[in-house]
């Protein structure tokens, strides 16, 4: 459910020191295959790379993922780098038959969501 999944990403990354980025693959259910930890960076920036993140879906199997991060000032609302990234992952994905169902933003003020904001 989603708020199983806020929960979740919440209690993994709301209150990590540095910027974390994950991905959830899922497959064709939308049942989770893994949570795996793609880059992992300062307190404001964590790199990602979309040809890794579709590599690696394509090697297990994925035909869905959410993409998770954290911001360590606690402030959830997406940068306009985060919203390009997101873009390019989303571009990538479409090209290989995978969706892309939402990247979710947490902090400890709260959490954000790029579908429920129009922004997916």
């Amino acid at each position: 459910s989603w708020t199983a999944l806020l929960d979740y990403c919440r209690t993994r990354l709301a209150y990590k020191g540095k910027e974390e980025f994950h991905v959830l693959f899922l497959d064709k259910k939308n049942r989770l295959i893994a949570d795996e930890l793609q880059g992992a960076g300062t307190i404001d920036h964590a790199p990602v790379y979309p040809r890794e993140v579709m590599s690696r879906a394509l090697a297990i199997g994925a035909t869905s993922i959410i993409l998770v991060h954290n911001h360590p000032s606690g402030d959830p609302e997406p940068s306009p780098g985060d919203v390009e990234m997101t873009n390019e992952v989303k571009e990538t994905a479409a090209r290989l038959g995978i969706t892309l169902h939402d990247h979710v933003i947490v902090g400890r003020n709260g959490s954000t969501s790029f579908r429920s904001m129009g922004l997916l």
